[in-house]
């Protein structure tokens, strides 16, 4: 999961990056509150829509233990975030600890009173996935009637209230020549931030529908570029690392995989860390540290990189040191490289 997102309005979702610049430690964490879920898309790396929520105690606690290591943003999703109880609770304790606290959600639940009342607490921002121009084919993704209409609402509702809004693809074989359009849409309704990255075959649904994978997700992200570029953007973040330079001048933020540089990491539910949301094996669990989480995190995420073997195309390659190989995930669904590494001798 290799997130690009152009930016027409300068956001607080900068901080963070600045905040690894200045220390190279963990700056960004996305806290999975639970498992349930009201979709069931065919790509996520979850299996159904069941499960269980992390107790609100559990969660404040993990919050603290962000807080005293300067964790800058903590980016609160799920299963659908929107469906854990005492959101607003925990988004109003992050807040007040002096994080920035995002949203991830799928906006079937996202009204505008709810949008209100999670800005109130001190969520500055939302994203909500836009899967097609066609209705019927985001709600075929996603795996319920009506998804579609109710993202676009999550969006509308957010720009309302005067917080930024992101519209978030998810790059496949089947939507990558709508993805333009789906910009488009998104900046018609004053969205400030667009995002894209591609299908990663990881667990569940998502390793059965490789076959979806874009057919050339570099040539997309330059085309945004362009657009982003041409209609005013002030920026593009590119957490995928073989996006450096599209040729346009816009302005680039990271240029590098955050979980590999250990920027970013994901918790679970049951508080079992993740390098990357994409790729399912625990690092360890939160409530193995006792302090000193930097530390301790750059430790199990050097023992992950050593454990996945670079492909032997990256032995000569003056870019290794930046890029890592590219994605971890990418690189074991195909049994060999990153398949969006032009360098990289990958057959079909």
């Amino acid at each position: 999961m290799c997130v690009v997102t152009f930016d027409w309005k300068q956001n607080d979702a900068e901080q963070k990056f600045r905040a690894f610049e200045k220390d190279r430690n963990l700056s960004w964490v996305v806290l999975e509150v639970t498992e349930i879920c009201n979709l069931n898309c065919k790509w996520c790396f979850a299996n159904s829509g069941t499960g269980e929520h992390m107790p609100l105690e559990k969660a404040k606690g993990i919050i603290d233990t962000l807080a005293g290591n300067n964790v800058r943003q903590v980016t609160i999703s799920g299963g659908e975030p929107t469906l854990y109880p005492w959101l607003r609770e925990l988004v109003a304790y992050a807040y007040g600890k002096g994080m920035v606290v995002h949203l991830n959600s799928n906006g079937f639940a996202l009204t505008r009173e709810l949008v209100r009342s999670l800005k109130e607490a001190g969520l500055s921002q939302v994203q909500i996935n836009i899967d097609s121009m066609d209705p019927s084919k985001h709600d075929a993704v996603r795996g319920r009637k009506g998804s579609w209409g109710r993202a676009i609402e999550g969006l509308r509702h957010t720009v309302e209230e005067e917080m930024t809004a992101v519209s978030q693809t998810v790059l496949t074989r089947d939507n990558e020549g709508e993805v333009m359009d789906i910009f488009k849409l998104a900046r018609s309704l004053g969205v400030q931030r667009c995002r894209v990255w591609d299908m990663t075959p990881a667990e569940g649904k998502a390793l059965e529908n490789k076959h979806l994978l874009p057919t050339d997700y570099l040539k997309t992200l330059n085309e945004l570029g362009e657009y982003a570029k041409e209609t005013g953007a002030v920026r593009a973040e590119a957490g995928e690392p073989f996006y450096i330079d599209a040729g346009t001048g816009l302005e680039h933020t990271v240029g590098f995989c955050v979980a590999l540089h250990g920027m970013y990491m994901v918790i679970a539910r049951n508080g079992d860390v993740f390098a990357c949301a994409t790729h399912r094996v625990p690092l360890y669990n939160i409530s193995d540290v006792d302090s000193g989480l930097n530390g301790f995190h750059k430790e199990k995420l050097e023992g992950y990189i050593n454990k996945h073997t670079l492909p032997k195309e990256c032995d000569e390659c003056e870019r290794v040191s930046e890029c890592k190989g590219g994605c971890v995930t990418r690189r074991l669904a195909t049994g060999k490289g990153d398949y969006i590494c032009k360098l990289c001798v990958l057959d079909d």
